[in-house]
């Protein structure tokens, strides 16, 4: 498939940040301008997060969270290997 040559290359202003926004497809240019789509780093910074999320996630993880972490591999690796030896088992 031969990509389309589309000589006047199109690029419009962000409607938040007014930064100039390129675009090398026509299409994509008409969906961008009918939707009013953003620039991608105010796409980014558009979501947010409440302060008290952050803060949580910012706190290091308790050692009953890191047991529970350690069991959930634990039974993950038990169960991929009892997995494989059925696999093994039938094939024999």
């Amino acid at each position: 498939m031969r990509k389309r040559h589309w000589k006047d290359r199109k690029n419009r202003k962000c409607p938040d940040c007014r930064k100039v926004i390129y675009y090398t497809r026509k299409d994509s240019f008409d969906r961008a301008v009918g939707n009013n789509t953003v620039c991608k780093s105010c796409a980014q910074s558009d979501r947010k997060l409440a302060m008290e999320t952050i803060e949580k996630m910012k706190q290091p993880k308790t050692v009953e969270h890191k047991k529970k972490i350690s069991h959930s591999v634990q039974k993950w690796w038990d169960d991929k290997r009892e997995i494989d030896w059925q696999r093994l088992d039938h094939s024999n």
